[in-house]
């Protein structure tokens, strides 16, 4: 499905499935234009495909993120993450704030709102999730992240995740500890060295990407791109948004389907201009 023509205009669709071992999805995903509409957040019995109609001249953000089971109410801590996340981006973005000062804003507050969960006793008392975050506003990509959900990008046929996995096993590999062989049924694969919702503060990795016509970005979470390569993930993004996410999921389900697996997939079509930056005495009044 197509928008209208606009400043940013994109296909968008988004899956999420249980898969074949856990019993509920703490998946959860997202996404509101910058200018307007109410952050569509996906419920905890979702299964099928979500498609949108988004067009924009502010900007478009989007939100994936996975509860840990491990600690109870991982469906609670999600859908929190991104629901918080999204609320204070498109208020601040619309008051004219920077994108990455407010990113960084969006994922406190996402810590903060589940923090303030836990101890009222709605959800697990340590419940805590993933966060991956795009942001696309004319001419430019802004990315947050953390946890080991994923943004990848096919430009032009390339491949490239834009993330990096906040894991132990991506530490290990990192130091050059363990192979990356070895690194594929490490027992510290799924243990995260940073979640939403683990402590007080959040660390978060921000990113800035100029914004191309034809680029293909994908959010999702680990039960996904655990279960695909990335020629299965490149191959998908020369689909259509829909069938990219079918394909995907698919793959994931059909190669074990042992978690929750969630894909999103945004199709540029029109990436708008970046506004220039104001030179000489002007930018000190910008």
């Amino acid at each position: 499905m197509h928008t209208v023509s606009a400043t940013l205009a994109v296909d968008y669709a988004g899956l999420t499935a249980i898969g074949h071992v856990r019993e509920h999805n703490e998946d959860r995903l997202g996404w509101a234009a910058i200018d307007g509409s109410t952050p569509f957040v996906t419920p905890a019995d979702a299964h099928t495909i979500e498609e949108a109609e988004l067009s924009s001249d502010s900007g478009l953000v989007f939100a994936v993120a996975d509860g840990l089971g491990g600690y109870g109410g991982g469906d609670v801590a999600s859908g929190i993450a991104v629901e918080a996340s999204l609320g204070l981006i498109q208020r601040e973005v619309i008051a004219g704030g920077r994108v990455p000062g407010i990113l960084r804003s969006a994922v406190n507050r996402a810590n903060e709102a589940i923090l303030d969960a836990a101890l009222s006793g709605r959800g697990g008392r340590k419940m805590q999730s993933t966060l991956s975050a795009l942001v696309i506003t004319p001419g430019e990509a802004h990315l947050a992240h953390v946890g080991d959900s994923r943004i990848y990008r096919r430009r032009e046929g390339e491949l490239e995740l834009l993330t990096t996995d906040h894991s132990q096993v991506m530490e290990l590999l990192r130091m050059r500890i363990i192979t990356q062989e070895q690194a594929i049924d490490h027992p510290a694969r799924y243990a995260l060295t940073r979640s939403v919702g683990g402590n007080i503060m959040v660390r978060s990795d921000i990113r800035n990407e100029q914004l191309h016509p034809g680029d293909a970005f994908l959010l999702c979470s680990d039960g996904l791109w655990s279960n695909v390569t990335s020629t299965d993930v490149a191959e998908a993004l020369a689909d259509a948004p829909a069938g990219a996410c079918r394909a995907l999921v698919d793959l994931a389900l059909e190669r074990g389907g042992d978690d929750n697996a969630t894909a999103m997939v945004i199709r540029v079509r029109e990436a708008g201009q970046r506004p220039e930056a104001p030179q000489g005495w002007r930018r000190l009044f910008s």
